[in-house]
């Protein structure tokens, strides 16, 4: 568990399956992410046993945030290469919390934590063109901007430019 001056980040459990329908069935939370909308609690312990499963034991680097209890948003990364330490960044913040500051303490938490384990790891991050509030997040914990690839996201029949960023 990882704790900052107002959250928890904890292991994905199906405890949480409830809070975390409620940010996977929310297109606007979901629309720039290949995570389809979730239609039911099953589905949702279905995503949530795949976060499980694809949960490095040693370094844990899929999370929960919890917000008093209540789960309100996830933060991880794949791992592209942990010999080299090279991660992967994403996260995702349920509607009513977005502007609050929530996620941005919660991803630097998850860094400094990744960072503990693997003080030179490197995380790259992608952003959809359309998504500048994501943008701003990742500017605003020290990550820069490496380029942008062109029609790099292609989802239900719309493709989008994707900015890449390195932290």
């Amino acid at each position: 568990m990882i704790k900052t001056k107002r959250l928890e980040l904890v292991r994905f459990d199906n405890k949480y399956a409830k809070d975390l329908f409620e940010l996977w069935s929310d297109y606007e939370v979901i629309k720039y992410t290949y995570m389809p909308q979730l239609k039911s609690i099953d589905e949702c312990s279905e995503k949530i046993e795949m976060f499980i499963n694809y949960t490095d034991d040693e370094v844990v680097n899929n999370f929960i945030i919890l917000l008093d209890g209540k789960a309100i948003g996830i933060v991880g990364s794949p791992i592209i290469d942990k010999n080299k330490a090279v991660f992967g960044l994403y996260y995702q913040l349920m509607k009513k919390y977005w502007g609050k500051g929530y996620i941005s303490e919660a991803v630097e938490a998850f860094i400094n934590y990744i960072r503990g384990k693997f003080p030179n790891a490197e995380f790259n991050a992608e952003v959809v063109c359309e998504n500048p509030a994501s943008e701003t997040i990742l500017r605003k914990i020290g990550f820069s901007k490496v380029g942008i690839e062109k029609n790099g996201f292609t989802l239900n029949k719309f493709t989008l430019d994707i900015v890449k960023f390195i932290g």
